[in-house]
């Protein structure tokens, strides 16, 4: 069973508009409204740039958005990879010795897809590192296609192990992207922006671990598709991961990152490194916690914007509502009209 600030999380509107892409490009707005509709999702959202997707919305969109384009990498490569793509892949990985074993075999498996960039493997100084290589110079980069990419093969090895495998380091090619504070929970590792290419490393201590996984949880895996890659169904190993499981355990009170550094044993200057190397800071995981609650609440539920404030820790629904337009844009009952498709 998922913890429940998992559930809560929110993703950016990047990913919204990101999806959707593909559709809009190929066969026009119209489809992209009925793409829209089908995941239950209202258009108003297309309208608030810092609006925010919740769990459940990413992955109905994501899978309506595949089976309109018979792609599961939704367009965002110049060859599609047509429905079932990911089942074969996961097939040939499960009677790997190991999980570096399955990894090696991923790239080969992409690489006889992959037309723009091929994925390429290496082991150096007790690390493992995947990377993203374009075939030809000036290849267009795509952040989400290469977001998505770095999270798949995060997912499967996570899966394959049965718990969330640390990233040492996840670099991407482009600048960093305004929503990055949704990296923190993406990819639990520290961040580099702007590098040479699109890499993840991780141990090989953990590579080399032995795993193994029977074809009926992969059916489980492939049926909640993109779920359980996208949002691991483990224990996060990031600090903001487990900074934001302890301030939900009392949202009202007023915790400071002291309370924090003294309930997971480590010093504020430990902690303060660490939210550094992940990109983000205390503030910014207490706010998006408040922030993905509050989504989710107003577009799931009929709670008054007073009470949500005090279940929030807010002396007041005045300073509530500023804080929700700092974060999204909107009001928390605009927000809140504007989630929901009309009835």
């Amino acid at each position: 069973m998922h913890a429940s600030w998992q559930s809560t999380l929110t993703v950016s509107a990047h990913f919204l508009h990101g999806m959707l892409h593909a559709v809009r490009t190929r066969h026009g707005d119209a489809a992209a409204a009925q793409v829209l509709a089908s995941a239950g999702i209202a258009q108003s959202l297309l309208d608030q740039p810092d609006a925010r997707l919740t769990r459940q919305q990413y992955v109905a969109l994501y899978r309506t958005v595949a089976a309109t384009l018979d792609d599961e990498m939704l367009g965002l490569w110049s060859r599609p990879m047509r429905g079932g793509t990911l089942k074969y892949l996961m097939l040939s990985l499960l009677d790997a010795p190991t999980v570096l074993v399955a990894l090696n075999r991923l790239v080969r498996f992409w690489n006889l897809l992959l037309d723009d960039y091929r994925l390429h493997i290496a082991t150096k100084n007790n690390l493992v590192r995947l990377a993203l290589v374009e075939r030809r110079p000036g290849t267009l980069v795509t952040p989400l296609g290469h977001e998505l990419m770095m999270k798949l093969i995060h997912g499967i090895a996570s899966w394959l192990l049965g718990r969330e495998l640390s990233l040492h380091l996840a670099e991407f090619c482009f600048a960093r992207p305004r929503h990055v504070d949704d990296y923190a929970f993406l990819y639990p590792g520290a961040l580099r922006f702007n590098a040479a290419t699109t890499c993840i490393h991780f141990a090989y201590q953990d590579c080399a671990e032995v795993f193994k996984r029977e074809k009926h949880a992969l059916w489980a895996f492939l049926k909640r598709a993109p779920e359980d890659w996208t949002f691991s169904a483990f224990h996060h190993a990031s600090i903001a991961a487990r900074a934001r499981a302890y301030l939900e355990q009392d949202l009202a009170r007023q915790v400071t990152i002291q309370d924090l550094a003294g309930a997971l044993h480590l010093s504020v200057r430990t902690i303060n490194r660490r939210f550094a190397q992940e990109g983000t800071h205390f503030q910014a995981v207490k706010d998006g916690l408040r922030r993905d609650i509050a989504v989710h609440r107003l577009s799931n539920s009929n709670t008054s914007v007073a009470a949500l404030a005090c279940a929030l820790g807010y002396t007041d629904a005045t300073g509530f509502c500023r804080a929700f337009r700092h974060w999204t844009g909107s009001s928390p009952s605009d927000y809140r009209k504007g989630s929901r498709q009309d009835e």
